[in-house]
This record gives C-alpha cells, sequence and structure tokens, in this order.
C-alpha cells in the first residue's frame, strides 16, 4: 500500500512538473521577444541620438556655407568703392 502511495506521489509530482513547465514555456518565449524588442528599441534610440548629432553638424555647415555665399553675393552686388 505504501509503495503504491509512494508511486502515485511520484507520479503526479512529475505530471505536476510537466504541467508547470508547459506553462512556463509560453513566458519564457515571451521575456525573450520582450527582451529583443527592448534591445531593438535602445538601438534605435542610440541611431536617433547619433542621426541627431550628426544633422546638428550638417546644420551647422550648411548654415555657414550659406551665410558665405550670401556674404559673396553681397560683395558682387555692391559697388566697389575706389580710392
Amino acid at each position: 500500500m505504501l509503495i503504491g502511495l509512494i508511486v502515485y506521489l511520484l507520479y503526479k509530482m512529475f505530471s505536476e512538473r510537466n504541467a508547470f513547465a508547459s506553462k512556463l514555456e509560453p513566458l519564457e518565449q515571451l521575456m525573450v521577444q520582450l527582451n529583443e524588442d527592448c534591445k531593438n528599441q535602445s538601438l534605435q534610440i542610440h541611431l536617433s541620438d547619433d542621426l541627431k548629432v550628426k544633422m546638428k553638424e550638417v546644420n551647422a555647415a550648411l548654415s555657414r556655407n550659406i551665410f558665405e555665399l550670401n556674404y559673396q553675393l553681397f560683395e558682387e552686388s555692391t559697388p566697389k568703392k575706389e580710392k
């Protein structure tokens, strides 16, 4: 009788462990997916920050070039005073 009870409890324990593992697997997959999504978003944020820095540099260079062109046009359009 005692051996039968032990066998039954072992069977029950293994079946509960398998049921728990089958419920845990989708949660583990969800955690892996969320982790990958987090990494991707972190990479996108980093790229976005890099893009902001690059855009500021390009904007500054472009503004400088526009100013220089306007200055050249102004110099060419105004008559020079002769001494």
